[in-house]
């Protein structure tokens, strides 16, 4: 009861705010400032890198339309094709473009002109750019083999045929990126083991949804005693929750629960994503602040995607969440593990992340307060 009590009053207070106030209250540094004028900065950058790319989907879209491809939805404005994506992944790119920003030196308030490297802002804008389209079109390209298209808008239908056109127009920005004589072929090679590893993922997908079943299904008949259900919690722990870890780069993070099949899921796009900005520009963003970003990544798919989806995904889909939930002693059980799971996440990207990294570490502040608000509503 209060823990709920504190979740709704600290509900109240928007979450960009708390995060802002406790970074600020840890920190202590007059640098701090600088960098919420650069997040303000990149975050436009990154806005109008995502209009430009929907505007071009949008040009593919109307053309499909007119050649018969498509229809405008009954209850349409009936104008002209409209698409618009939920954007929260593209959040590493901006943390990624705001660090490169910081390594070049075009920091608001303490940039000097004259110390600029301009030349490696440019890059590094075209870059994101690029990484950009690139995560859009892994995104879509899972929604298709899901059959999952809620997280986008368009007035047109069908819906399936929406993603199909939107994704072959942002795989086409993408492939004329690794297509560029000045791009290293290493660029390619990170996408593609990404993409290969997240299908692979994929694939396991029913044995996963096998685990819970079992667990399900033996919990429905516990009446005649619980060793099923006791044999098939040990399997999700085992195969899911503690699966060994083979990433040479968090060998450290082995112990956190769910890393492995997490990483699998989410993580590997993400450090492949930073292994082609690094390819791209020749640079080493520093193995610190890749696995912040990655452990972020991980802490929001459980803490925000994870949470927020619980309701469908409760007794079809195994992800963390629903497993806590499922295998607890009780639900409050379940919703305390969740939390302290996320927590662990969120708390070892913090570490990672170098301490005058404020606009990291403010993003893995954001996502803790935003996912402390979905994890308080599980307990209602």
């Amino acid at each position: 009861m209060t823990q709920g009590m504190v979740g709704t009053v600290r509900s109240r207070v928007p979450a960009t705010a708390r995060a802002l106030m406790n970074h600020l209250a840890e920190a202590r540094d007059p640098r701090v400032l600088s960098v919420v004028l650069l997040r303000n900065e990149v975050e436009s950058d990154i806005d109008a890198m995502v209009e430009r790319l929907f505007l071009d989907v949008e040009d593919d879209l109307e053309q499909a339309r007119e050649a018969g491809d498509l229809e405008f939805a009954p209850g349409s404005d009936g104008e002209r094709a409209r698409f618009d994506y939920d954007t929260r992944l593209v959040l590493p790119a901006l943390l990624t473009l705001g660090r490169i920003r910081v390594l070049a030196g075009d920091v608001p308030v303490a940039r000097i002109r004259g110390d600029v490297d301009c030349d490696l802002v440019a890059r590094g804008r075209e870059t994101t750019r690029n990484v950009v389209r690139a995560l859009l079109d892994g995104d879509m390209r899972d929604a298709i083999n899901d059959d999952e298209y809620e997280d986008f808008e368009t007035n047109l239908r069908p819906r399936e045929r929406v993603a199909e056109v939107a994704q072959e127009s942002l795989r086409e920005g993408v492939e004329s990126w690794f297509e560029d004589d000045d791009t290293p072929e290493e660029v390619r090679e990170h996408y593609e083991h990404a993409v290969e590893l997240s299908e692979r993922h994929q694939d396991e997908d029913e044995g996963f949804r096998d685990l819970l079943d079992r667990y399900r299904e033996a919990d429905a008949n516990a009446g005649s005693g619980n060793d099923d259900r006791e044999a098939a919690a040990d399997a999700i722990r085992e195969e899911y929750k503690f699966a060994p870890l083979d990433a040479d780069l968090f060998e450290a993070d082995a112990d956190l629960p769910y890393f492995a099949t997490q990483y699998a899921r989410v993580g590997i796009l993400y450090e492949d994503m930073l292994n082609m900005y690094e390819a791209d520009l020749g640079m080493d963003l520093g193995e610190g602040f890749k696995r912040a970003i990655v452990l972020m990544v991980v802490g929001a798919q459980i803490g925000l995607d994870d949470t927020d989806d619980y309701p469908e995904d409760r007794g079809t889909q195994l992800t963390p969440v629903t497993a806590e939930l499922n295998i607890a002693e009780s639900r409050d059980a379940g919703v305390e593990n969740v939390r302290r799971i996320v927590n662990g996440y969120l708390d070892r990207a913090d570490a990672c992340a170098e301490s005058d990294d404020h606009l990291t570490r403010i993003a893995v502040e954001y996502i803790r307060q935003q996912s402390l608000d979905r994890i308080d509503a599980l307990a209602l």
